[in-house]
């Protein structure tokens, strides 16, 4: 099937879903695309430490804001490494300082040519050796707490709970998919444009078009061309553009539900 044809048959199979539904047709200027509601933003949350749950405080439908707790793994652990690498801090800082006074006090020794140069050498090795121990340690602390709060699996943005894999008690791995979030205050509607229509589009970034949901087919919505794609589909000779809009207040809009682009 060539461009015109496959345009020809999305056209009629859009006029054919307004008649279904009652929509009134596009206007003489516009060309109506049938498309798929996408959230404006997705993500599949993983931990990126391993340990038991000890707080779920979501469940799938629930709403959240960005930062909120969402699943909390037992931190006990993490929190007693992180303890025991602030002593052992502790005690090389206070050999870098007997070192520093050790090395002060040959340096002087060699300069008055009173002690050898194989002990200053050795005083200044301890002292090279423990300033690299305290900073190891610091780096070491620095990766022990960032575990810490990795303990905690927070919401990356505003949004709706769409799936949860675990439930309180278990363990977790890390880097397993645990948790879903989409934000759906902004949608996009995902449609596939045939290569002789494609044209009529600048494809520009923010590009003006309109958004009618088949579920409320009497109201149209302001949209804008978010992104694109500048590869054809090899079978339908179809390129896929992404225009987002703002989700009603009035009406629940998801992601999945039908639509179409006015353009």
């Amino acid at each position: 099937m060539n461009g015109k044809s496959l345009s020809l048959v999305t056209t009629l199979a859009a006029l054919l879903l307004m008649l279904v539904v009652g929509l009134p047709a596009a206007t003489a200027a516009e060309r109506s695309y049938p498309g798929t509601i996408l959230a404006g933003q997705s993500a599949e949350l993983a931990f990126r430490v391993g340990g038991p749950l000890v707080a779920v405080k979501v469940r799938p439908g629930d709403t959240v804001r960005k930062g909120d707790l969402l699943l909390q793994i037992d931190p006990r652990d993490y929190s007693d490494n992180i303890s025991v690498l602030k002593a052992q801090l502790e005690g090389i800082k206070a050999q870098r300082d007997r070192a520093e006074k050790d090395y002060e006090r040959a340096r002087t020794l060699f300069e008055q040519q009173v002690s050898a140069s194989s002990d200053f050498d050795l005083a200044q090795s301890i002292l090279a050796s423990t300033v690299a121990g305290v900073h190891t340690l610091e780096a070491q602390l620095q990766i022990a707490r960032h575990h810490l709060d990795d303990t905690s699996l927070k919401s990356p943005f505003d949004g709706v709970i769409t799936f949860r894999r675990v439930e309180n008690h278990e363990m977790v791995s890390p880097g397993k998919i645990v948790i879903g979030v989409q934000e759906i205050a902004n949608l996009d509607v995902e449609i596939k444009v045939p290569e002789s229509d494609l044209t009529a589009f600048k494809l520009q970034r923010g590009e003006p078009a309109r958004v009618r949901l088949i579920s409320a087919p009497e109201q149209v919505f302001p949209a804008t061309l978010k992104e694109w794609q500048t590869t054809a589909d090899p079978l339908t000779r179809t390129y896929l553009l992404r225009f987002s809009f703002t989700a009603p207040e009035t009406f629940t809009v998801l992601p999945g539900m039908t639509a179409e682009v006015l353009h």
